[in-house]
């Protein structure tokens, strides 16, 4: 018998609505974008699944599905269970574990706990490397490879991301929070963001807002930066980023 095994498997089909218990049915997982049917599913987000340890929801004397992940493991230590682990699920499934979910205020009540008191146990979030399906009572191991973890600070995670970034490309607001792994409402940040990090280490030129328009306030030289590496405007402000966008095939 295997020593760790899964415990329960849920999909989450639109933000805001209940968990869909599919532990009797199993679960289809997609390298390079998630589980198929569930609402975090993209190639750009690095919080494709929620995984959580059944040892860490005892502890809190909960049941499976009621902090939202996506997959309960039980046997594995938690020294074993680190963002930048491989973890090899059923016959052929790899998740890399990416960073610790951050609890928010909701799950705190749920708890009776204080937030503080919840952070690095709400489960960690991974990307799929390899498809397959999962079935409870698969057997769990953790890989003898590791890949490198996610930052936990969003404007460290900002900065990988930005770096992914590649040349005669653009990158929207909307796809940057998606990158992040932080929610739209982080897009007022990025202006911040923005303004505080050195163009000469990020190509920060790459950014531009949903609509396509360059961003001269927050990135000077932005306009002759575009233009050397290809990139053509539309107008005088602002660029088409269909044109120019992300190739998710980079990220997935």
């Amino acid at each position: 018998m295997p020593r760790a095994t899964i415990q329960a498997l849920f999909l989450k089909p639109a933000k805001g609505q209940a968990l869909v218990d599919v532990s009797t049915l199993g679960m289809t997982m997609q390298q390079g974008y998630g589980i198929v049917g569930d609402c975090q599913g993209h190639p750009l987000s690095p919080r494709q699944v929620l995984v959580l340890r059944r040892e860490d929801l005892e502890a809190f004397m909960l049941h499976p599905g009621d902090l939202r992940e996506n997959i309960v493991l039980a046997g594995l230590t938690a020294a074993e269970f680190v963002p930048g682990a491989v973890l090899h699920l059923g016959k052929s499934v790899q998740i890399r574990l990416t960073f610790h979910c951050e609890p928010c205020k909701r799950i705190a009540h749920v708890l009776g706990r204080p937030i503080k008191d919840i952070i690095g146990k709400r489960g960690i979030l991974g990307t799929v490397l390899a498809d397959g399906e999962l079935r409870c009572g698969d057997a769990v191991v953790v890989g003898a490879e590791t890949q490198p973890p996610l930052s936990p600070i969003p404007y460290n995670r900002f900065l990988s991301f930005i770096a992914s970034v590649p040349y005669a490309q653009v990158v929207s607001y909307k796809e940057i929070v998606l990158g992040m792994g932080v929610a739209n409402s982080f897009m007022r940040v990025i202006p911040h963001y923005l303004q505080k990090t050195d163009p000469e280490q990020y190509p920060i030129h790459r950014v531009v807002d949903t609509q396509g328009l360059l961003l001269p306030h927050y990135i000077p030289g932005q306009l002759e930066a575009l233009r050397a590496e290809g990139i053509a405007l539309v107008k005088l402000d602002s660029i088409d980023p269909a044109a120019y966008q992300l190739d998710l095939k980079r990220y997935g």
